[in-house]
């Protein structure tokens, strides 16, 4: 079989040890979806690849696929950190449900440039957010007015209405689903 070399942007969602010396990455992007790819020798520390792979980073990367194996980064380059979701226990705990949301309820495989896109404003939203200064918010973004923005439009993406109130789900499931989005971790 022959190597198909790709490039392509994305987020990366997770990045977990896989043997001695590489990472298994997750990646959500336009062309591909979600992937998983390996990214030989970025355990070590004279890695080209380790410092674009971190969780949150929107990166460029190329890789090669070798038939049914599994794909293989070759390069990677930062388009965009998200340094600000990371100085906030609240930043935090909003992207991990974003994250956790998309890896566990979106299937690999398969193009979702829209995806990527609500993503991509949320974490945008959550890097230059401001908590309210005594519940009041002026002219500022509430973090978790911001988390509930993704979890409705997420929602909607996934085919469940334009909100959870108006979908074709039951009330009480709705509710449930907008019940447990705070409580979901990474």
């Amino acid at each position: 079989m022959s190597s198909v070399y790709h490039k392509t942007e994305g987020l990366v969602l997770r990045k977990m040890p896989f043997g001695e010396a590489d990472f298994l990455v997750r990646i959500l992007t336009r062309e591909f979806g979600k992937m998983d790819a390996l990214a030989k020798g970025a355990r070590k520390s004279a890695s080209k690849l380790n410092p674009h792979l971190d969780i949150l980073n929107f990166i460029r990367i190329s890789f090669v696929q070798n038939g049914e194996r599994l794909p293989t980064l070759t390069d990677a380059e930062i388009i965009e950190r998200f340094d600000n979701v990371f100085s906030d226990a609240n930043r935090i705990a909003v992207a991990g449900r974003m994250l956790k949301s998309i890896d566990t309820l979106v299937y690999g495989g398969e193009p979702d440039s829209d995806l990527l896109d609500i993503a991509f404003v949320l974490l945008r939203s959550l890097n230059h957010a401001r908590e309210p200064i005594d519940g009041v918010a002026k002219d500022m973004t509430n973090v978790e007015d911001i988390g509930n923005r993704f979890a409705r439009a997420f929602l909607k993406h996934q085919g469940y209405g334009e909100t959870a109130d108006s979908s074709l789900l039951p009330q009480e499931v709705a509710d449930t689903i907008m019940n447990a989005w705070p409580n979901l971790m990474i």
